[in-house]
């Protein structure tokens, strides 16, 4: 590979390199090439210390098919926002490995992140990441716990077309309650290394106890992860509970060997609308239901659904009880391979039951058209990771317990692929004969990740941008209103909100004394996501308040001008 060489200090390069698109001013970073300089994190720093730091239109561009190291972790400061993507083409996208910092006790440790959001934003879109330099399989025994965490409030992470890989933990971690977490066209594998953790990690998104306004999973794919794929949960106390995910929507994502330790979607407290619709689960949760299994079931605790013996019941989708959020869960499709049903009958477990008895009671008649078996293969995915399941089980593994002092990796680990597998080579479609492929809403599209069927998927985002009264009863997006970003603001703020059809919109502004003081939208607007900014600089300080008219939809939400 042949990589540019610095000539002068980074800092002019990266200003000779800004060429400016409309309002966009993009900064092309340069490729690793054995000198400090060209880390990510360092060629990122030196930009905004120029620049006097982030700017509002500022875009980090990486060259496609080319190679990049990150020796710390970058951290977005509050209100501001990070935003990478590969260049314009079709190359292979650009791959991003986590380096060893080179400091403290541990210098050949990569950081424990790739970015940390102190209460500021990322946007990513077509670009892998992976959490340690695969080139030397060894180092997984040094992986970190995450890619993505927040240690602020009120920030929106956005990733589209993005491959992640290798966390101990997780790859996306919220420990202060988020505004939006939205995630499309992505594929995440390889979530959780015991050589550096434990079964309770290794997770795509754990969004711990915080609230979430908006969760948006959307054409993804999922393969490899040892515990959850959305992990949600209080587990210093679990009655008390978790902030609240108040939008959920999980819909055409194919989920793929996952032992689901302590569950799939651990969905805590959530709000007033959850949607999982038109996935795919392949493998998705091989470990299976063993009531006796103490360890595993210790995080369904929220639930208050037990089995005799006292353990908490094992199932892949739960929640907190409540008797207000309104549910749709149709279109499901599953399977078990030959081998991951060899594994259950070895052992003598069930496959679980995929919802909770709470959610199939808030679902009643509509439960039975949730989730449907089927019988399928993909064309190319890593194998099952019954290594490590079957060392788990067996009384000289981890004995149905966290701890893995005697596990080998060699041995015992599960088919880790490396990044370039999962961007050139994973293929999880399937035959167009199975009852799967034309399963999903609309009665034409198939159930799973639609990035594998492009004709598909290219039809149906034409069928969701003209739903309307020809299509009665089928929902592919819903209505909502998302908490607008930042709040508190000073002096603009953005309110994002999505329309499950076209049609007449209204999007007022009010203040504390109830009076109008904006009107931001009153017109017809197309079905889809929208974001719509306020610039309040001409109004007071105080509570104000938002509401949305669209259709039978109304909605209000309040925020705060804070000069």
């Amino acid at each position: 590979m042949r990589y540019l060489k610095l000539g002068m200090s980074a800092v002019t390069v990266l200003m000779l390199a800004a060429s400016l698109y409309g309002q966009e001013v993009v900064v092309k970073l340069l490729p690793f090439d054995g000198t400090a300089a060209t880390y990510v994190n360092a060629q990122i720093r030196a930009d905004t210390v120029a620049a006097g730091g982030l700017s509002a239109n500022r875009v980090y561009e990486f060259q496609r098919g080319q190679t990049y190291l990150h020796n710390a972790i970058f951290t977005v400061p509050n209100r501001r926002t990070l935003r990478l993507r590969a260049e314009a083409g079709t190359g292979k996208k650009p791959v991003i490995y986590l380096w060893e910092t080179g400091t403290g006790g541990t210098p050949t440790r990569p950081p424990g992140n790739f970015v940390v959001l102190n209460g500021g934003n990322i946007e990513v879109k077509n670009i892998c990441v992976a959490g340690f330099f695969e080139a030397e399989p060894a180092r997984v025994a040094g992986v970190q716990g995450g890619l993505i965490n927040t240690t602020g409030a009120g920030s929106t992470i956005v990733l589209d077309g993005v491959i992640f890989s290798n966390t101990n933990g997780n790859h996306v971690r919220t420990d202060q309650s988020t505004v939006k977490v939205q995630v499309t066209n992505s594929i995440f594998a390889n979530m959780g290394a015991l050589p550096a953790s434990n079964f309770g990690a290794g997770k795509g998104f754990d969004l711990r106890d915080g609230s979430c306004d908006s969760l948006i999973l959307v054409n993804n794919t999922f393969v490899n992860y040892q515990d959850r794929v959305i992990r949600h949960y209080n587990i210093t106390n679990p009655s008390a509970g978790t902030g609240e995910i108040k939008y959920g929507r999980v819909d055409h994502n194919t989920l793929i060997n996952g032992m689901g330790y302590h569950g799939l979607f651990s969905l805590g407290n959530v709000g007033p609308r959850i949607i999982i619709t038109n996935n795919l689960f392949i493998d998705a949760f091989a470990l299976g239901e063993d009531s006796t299994d103490a360890s595993r079931a210790a995080e369904w605790a929220n639930t208050g659904e037990t089995y005799k013996n006292g353990n908490n019941r094992i199932t892949w989708i739960f929640t907190a009880k409540n008797t207000t959020t309104q549910w749709t869960v149709r279109n499901n499709f599953f399977a078990i391979s030959p081998a991951g049903q060899t594994f259950l009958d070895d052992f003598k477990f069930g496959s679980a039951s995929p919802l909770s008895w709470h959610i199939n009671s808030r679902l009643g008649a509509d439960s039975t058209k949730a989730f449907t078996k089927t019988t399928l293969a993909l064309v190319n995915i890593p194998r099952l990771m019954t290594n490590m399941m079957r060392w788990y089980e067996d009384p000289a593994g981890a004995n149905k317990s966290k701890t893995t002092t005697n596990f080998v990796i060699a041995r015992d680990d599960y088919d880790r692929r490396r990044i370039e597998f999962y961007r050139d080579s994973l293929d999880a479609s399937y035959s167009t004969s199975s009852p799967a492929y034309t399963g999903a809403d609309g009665g034409r599209f198939p159930a799973g990740d639609l990035n594998w069927f492009p004709a598909k998927k290219a039809e149906w985002q034409t069928f969701i941008s003209s739903v309307s009264e020809k299509n009665p009863g089928v929902t592919v997006t819903d209505f909502s209103l998302n908490q607008n970003y930042p709040n508190p603001f000073n002096p603009s703020t953005n309110i994002a909100f999505m329309l499950a059809k076209a049609g007449e919109v209204k999007l007022e502004i009010f203040n504390a004394l109830g009076q109008k003081v904006a009107t931001l939208v009153n017109g017809r607007m197309a079905a889809g996501q929208h974001t719509v900014a306020w610039d309040a600089r001409d109004v007071p300080s105080g509570l104000y308040f938002y509401k949305l008219e669209a259709a039978a939809f109304k909605q209000t939400r309040k925020m705060v001008l804070m000069r």
